[in-house]
Formats: structure tokens, sequence, C-alpha cells
């Protein structure tokens, strides 16, 4: 008998729910709607909704570096037997801007030793296999991010490369400056020559594909005068159950630990008790009626 699926409480990366038998609810049904929609998405949500869960398994169903792997992750989920064109057509740059922080001084120096980081650690470790060596020491010797990025843009057009742009938590540290010093300063961040509002304006036309993460728009916003290609999916009626459990999700969950003996009860009863403390959450104004969610890190710490 199959050994029985650990609760992923805390989890966000996909690999490492699959590889050690966690219990996965099955959102890569929402990957080929993403694909008909604009080459740059927006999506918001609170947080522990499973924002970071939706991104890592988005990174490994595209990344280049993870086709070989494709059965062994997907072949158990929905995908596996409708996998798209752009299935591993894709090198996936990431960012968590959640990891910048520090005093409003050290802001920008931070902000640029991270992206820089990341974009080191793309050329010279994810993909190294695509780039020269006299690529990879032009990218890692210029000293600010933005230049990384424009170096490696070029790299990759000249060798057809695909890239694919994906950032967590987008609006981590601007909201932090917002609420701890004010509007004056977060102004000078996201607007005129500010360097937050520069760095996106690089974005356009860098990327075949950008996918960025929130949990409000308001940054968004503020930045469109500079970064203004993305299309706003978040209330978008398709997505409203992308993440977070919907009624049906959260069923088959108690059910499948009841039917492996870990859970003893009435499921139905256990869904209404858990209803007014964990549901009732609606991002699309059409979807009130039928189509509201759990909060996905608050069913688990229930489970």
């Amino acid at each position: 008998m199959e050994q029985s699926k650990r609760v992923p409480y805390g989890v966000s990366n996909f690999v490492d729910i699959i590889e050690r038998n966690q219990y996965y609810v099955d959102k890569t049904m929402y990957l080929p709607l993403l694909e008909k929609e604009a080459d740059a998405l927006f999506f918001i949500r609170p947080r522990r909704f499973g924002k970071s869960l939706l991104i890592s398994m988005m990174r490994a169903y595209y990344d280049i570096s993870m086709t070989e792997r494709f059965q062994e992750l997907f072949g158990n989920l929905w995908i596996g037997s409708h996998p798209t064109p752009q299935q591993g057509k894709y090198q996936v740059l990431y960012l968590d801007f959640s990891k910048i922080g520090g005093g409003i001084k050290l802001l920008e120096d931070r902000f640029n030793d991270y992206c820089g980081q990341c974009v080191d650690f793309f050329v010279d470790t994810l993909y190294k296999d695509y780039y020269t060596p006299e690529a990879i020491a032009k990218i890692k010797g210029i000293n600010y991010a933005s230049g990384k990025l424009n170096a490696l843009a070029m790299e990759a057009q000249k060798n057809g490369y695909q890239l694919f742009l994906i950032v967590d938590e987008y609006d981590n540290f601007t909201n932090v400056v917002l609420n701890e010093h004010g509007e004056d300063v977060y102004w000078a961040l996201t607007h005129a020559s500010g360097f937050y509002r520069e760095y996106f304006k690089q974005y356009k036309g860098m990327f075949d594909r950008i996918f960025l993460m929130g949990v409000s728009p308001v940054t968004l916003d503020d930045l469109s005068s500079g970064y203004n290609i993305d299309w706003n999916i978040s209330t978008d009626s398709r997505f409203n159950a992308m993440i977070g459990f919907d009624e049906t999700e959260v069923r088959e969950m108690l059910r499948y630990y009841q039917q492996n003996g870990k859970l003893v009860g009435d499921v139905e009863a256990m869904i209404t008790e858990m209803k007014p403390w964990y549901d009732n959450y609606c991002f699309a104004r059409t979807s009130l009626d039928n189509d509201r969610v759990f909060n996905c890190d608050m069913t688990l710490y229930y489970l």
C-alpha cells in the first residue's frame, strides 16, 4: 500500500512537494489559460494564499533545464496529459523581492546587489551550458544589475534563447517603504528617475514572457508610466481559484486523508466548521455566488 501523502504545511517548493510525496492540489490546468493571455501578466493575492507555490510550479514547468523531469514531476497531474507547446522552452530568471531589505539609505545598493547576484547565478550555474565562458565572464564583470540584464538579453537574443521573467513579492519592500517612511520616500523610488521605476522600464522588450505576483496593485500603478505592458488578471473570474482551494478541492483532500486512516470524523461537518473562518474569499465579482475559495495556508493548518 502506498504511503499516505504528507500535509505540506508551510512548503512552497513544488519540486520538494512532489519528490517527498506531499499532497499537492493540482493547479496545472490553469497553465494553458495563462498562455492564452498577454505575454506580460500581473496577479495579486493576499499573503499566505499559495502564490509562491504557484510560481514554483510554473518555474518547473517552463524551465528548459527541467524538461527531462517533466514526467517525473507532472506525470500524475492534469498537465501531464495535456502538455502545451511552451513546456520546457524558457530560461527562467526568478526574482523574489522579499529578500531585499535594510535601511532606506542602503535599499538601492541592496536591490542592485540582489538582482546582480541572481543574474550571475542564472548564467554561471543554472544555464552555464548555454553561454560561452567569455559571455559569462562579461556578464559577471559588470558591477550593476541593469547592465548585467542588458548583456544577458543581448546574449540570449543572439543565440535565440527565450527568456521568462518571474517576480515574486514584486511590491514587498516598496510596501514597507510606504508604510514606514511615507509617501515622499516611496514616490522617489517609483516615479521620475527612481531606481525601481528605471529598473522596470528595462523589462519591456527584454523578456519573451513576464509574470509578476504581489499583494497590492499600488506599486504597479505607480510604475505604469515606466512599465505599462502588464495585463492584470487578478479579478478575472477564470483565475479566481488559481490559488487558494475551492470547496471541491478541500473536500477531496479531507476525504483522501480519511480514506488513508489519517483523519477521523465527518468531512462535511469539518467543511461546515471551516467555512466561516477560512472560506468566503472571492476576487472576481462574477464569482461571488459560486466560486469562493478557502485560504490554503489556514486549511492546511486545520488539517
